[in-house]
C-alpha cells in the first residue's frame, strides 16, 4: 500500500547512529519471521469475498462499477488471491442514513450465506464504511469479516496520533463520531467532515469530487491537525484520489477498500478469525438446524 507513519507526528530522531543501529537489530529479529509470513502470502489460494451490501448494479453506476471495483481489488491484491465482487439485489442504491444501514443488514448476511454455499470463501469484506451488521456477519459466519471502518481506522492509529475522516453529507458527522466511539478510538479523533456530494454522484465529475476534497483535507490539516485522513465511503475509497491527496497534503490518506483487503490477506495467512465467544452463533438458528437435522 506504500503507507507510513506521519514524519510529522514521528519527526526524525537527532541521534541517526542510535536508530540505525536499533533499525538494523530490528531487522535481524524480524527478517526470519516476515520470510515465513510472506511465503505463506504467496503460496496460499485465498477466495475474498467483497460484498457491497447494496443493489449497485441498478444504481446510475452499473455493473461496470462492480466489475471496475473487482479489477481495482486484484490489482491491490497478492498473486494468489482471488476477488470477487457481488452486490446485494434487494438491497438499497446507497447507504446515507442509519435507517438504510440497518435496512441493508438481513438482506446482505442473506446473500453471502446464498454465496457460501458456491464459493469457498476465505474471508469476507462489508463494502461499506459504516461497517453495517459487522457484529452480525461475525455470529453467521466462522471465516474473517472485515469492517473497512474499523480495519482503516486502527490502521490509521499506527500511522498517527489522530485522524480525521471524511463522511458524505452534514447529517452522516454524528454516525461518524458514534462509530469511532463505537471502536474505542475517541482519543485518537481529530474530526469528522463532510464533502456534502451524494455517494451516487462521487464519481460523476472526479474533478469537483477531488477540489472539494483537497478543500476539506487543508482545512483537516491545519484546523485539526489531523495526522491522517480516512475516506468515510467506499465509493470514496474507490474514486483514487488518495495518493494524489496524499502528495498535495503531506499526510497519509487512507484508501478503506485497500486497508480492508490487506487485513482480510493477513488474517487468512495467519490462519485466524474472529473469536466465536465473542461472536457466538444464534442460539435459536443453531436448534433451527438441530430440528432440520432430524427430520
Amino acid at each position: 500500500m506504500k503507507l507510513s507513519h506521519n514524519k510529522k507526528a514521528y519527526p526524525l530522531h537527532p541521534n541517526k547512529i542510535f536508530i540505525s543501529i536499533r533499525q538494523i537489530c530490528i531487522t535481524i529479529l524480524i527478517y526470519p519471521h516476515f520470510i515465513f509470513f510472506l511465503s505463506k502470502l504467496l503460496l496460499l489460494d485465498m477466495t475474498i469475498v467483497y460484498l457491497i451490501p447494496g443493489n449497485l448494479s441498478s444504481s446510475n453506476y452499473g455493473i461496470k462499477e462492480i466489475k471496475r471495483r473487482e479489477n481495482l481489488l486484484k490489482k491491490w491484491a497478492f498473486p494468489n488471491s482471488k476477488i470477487k465482487v457481488f452486490d446485494v439485489p434487494n438491497g438499497g442504491s446507497s447507504i446515507e442514513s442509519t435507517y438504510e444501514e440497518i435496512a441493508s443488514i438481513i438482506p446482505a448476511v442473506d446473500r453471502l450465506t446464498e454465496l457460501n454455499k458456491f464459493e469457498n470463501i476465505e474471508a469476507a469484506i462489508i463494502g461499506c464504511f459504516g461497517d453495517p451488521g459487522l457484529d452480525v456477519f461475525r455470529e453467521m459466519f466462522d471465516f474473517p469479516i472485515i469492517g473497512p471502518a474499523q480495519a482503516t481506522m486502527h490502521t490509521a492509529c499506527q500511522l498517527g496520533h489522530k485522524f480525521s475522516l471524511i463522511t458524505i453529507f452534514d447529517s452522516m458527522i454524528s454516525m461518524g463520531h458514534k462509530q469511532v466511539h463505537e471502536y474505542g478510538l475517541n482519543h485518537h479523533l481529530a474530526s469528522v467532515r463532510a464533502v456534502n456530494i451524494p455517494v451516487l454522484e462521487l464519481l460523476n465529475d472526479l474533478n469537483f469530487t477531488y477540489k472539494k476534497l483537497l478543500k476539506l483535507g487543508q482545512q483537516i490539516v491545519k484546523d485539526d491537525r489531523a495526522d491522517a485522513i480516512l475516506f468515510g465511503c467506499m465509493t470514496m475509497s474507490f474514486a483514487g484520489l488518495d495518493k494524489k491527496l496524499e502528495d498535495k497534503l503531506g499526510i497519509p490518506v487512507l484508501n478503506a477498500g485497500r486497508v480492508a483487503l490487506k487485513n482480510a490477506e493477513s488474517l487468512i495467512s495467519m490462519d485466524i478469525s474472529h473469536s466465536k465467544l465473542t461472536y457466538p452463533y444464534p442460539e435459536k438458528l443453531k436448534i433451527k438446524k438441530l430440528k432440520k437435522r432430524k427430520v
